[in-house]
């Protein structure tokens, strides 16, 4: 097994971007297809398929739909919690659809948040968002170090009212890498890609002892260095404490500068206004 992290060519970048908008289409005709009363699991089983006919051998997590509340990840929230659950979808709901297939050994992990009928508040913490995308790629620029990064995203969230939840993900991330695995695939470990989670929690494990290990971006001491070159899925996530938002998508960075692999994604076109 070899897991590619850094070095992607241009036909591999490319691959990558082509991967992450068919991810996108997914979620986004998903969203346009919702009516009232269909549940998560319903959802999540639905996008299981949908990502299988698209050509995923495998998931480096399974697929995540959340409804309301769940949104907002709140109280005490373990990795369980994310599965899917017979919450059914109501008028005025916040919506996150999120999927990290493998194809062909190409990770791609992607989130859409929207509200079902009108939300305003909604709307508002996702203009937010949306400038978190900007400050980001910009820190980076400017050789910030990932948890300087990291701990800026939680003082600003926390200054606008809101909880970065994203720390509530394994591993309290605001991004992690994006790899491609060449070799075996198809085994699983704990309901994941086995190939791809296996080299995670080696790295993590080795972040204790050797600078720059780490597959996970956060505001540990693993992560108080200058930016690593590779691609990044980032995924803040705020919540108001009656529901969530978030976006996710491929951070690409290149000889310590950084740019998005794509501009033409739903949250972007809808958002960035």
């Amino acid at each position: 097994m070899f897991i590619k992290t850094t070095g992607f060519d241009t036909s591999e970048l490319e691959r990558f971007r082509e991967l992450q908008h068919t991810c996108f289409q997914i979620q986004d005709k998903m969203a346009s297809e919702l009516t009232e009363g269909v549940t998560e699991k319903e959802v999540t089983r639905e996008l299981f398929d949908r990502y299988r006919a698209a050509g995923a051998g495998n998931f480096f997590h399974l697929p995540v739909a959340l409804f309301g509340e769940r949104t907002g990840l709140p109280g005490e929230w373990g990795i369980g919690k994310f599965y899917p659950r017979r919450v059914e979808l109501k008028k005025g709901d916040a919506v996150i659809l999120d999927g990290a297939p493998l194809f062909d050994g190409f990770m791609v992990d992607t989130s859409h948040s929207f509200s079902f009928g009108d939300n305003p508040a909604h709307d508002e913490m996702m203009g937010h968002l949306l400038r978190q995308r900007v400050s980001i790629k910009d820190a980076v620029n400017r050789g910030e170090s990932f948890k300087e990064i990291a701990e800026t995203v939680a003082r600003e969230c926390a200054e606008l009212g809101y909880e970065g939840v994203h720390e509530k993900h394994p591993g309290a991330v605001l991004g992690h890498r994006a790899v491609r695995v060449r070799g075996p695939q198809g085994w699983r470990l704990r309901g994941s890609d086995g190939a791809s989670l296996s080299w995670f929690l080696m790295k993590v494990g080795q972040s204790k002892f050797f600078a720059k290990q780490s597959p996970l971006w956060n505001r540990s001491p693993a992560s108080d260095h200058a930016p690593t070159d590779g691609l990044w899925m980032v995924e803040p996530h705020f919540s108001n404490g009656v529901f969530g938002a978030k976006w996710e998508e491929i951070l690409v960075i290149e000889n310590g500068q950084a740019r998005w692999l794509d501009d033409d994604l739903p949250h972007v076109q809808k958002w960035a206004a």
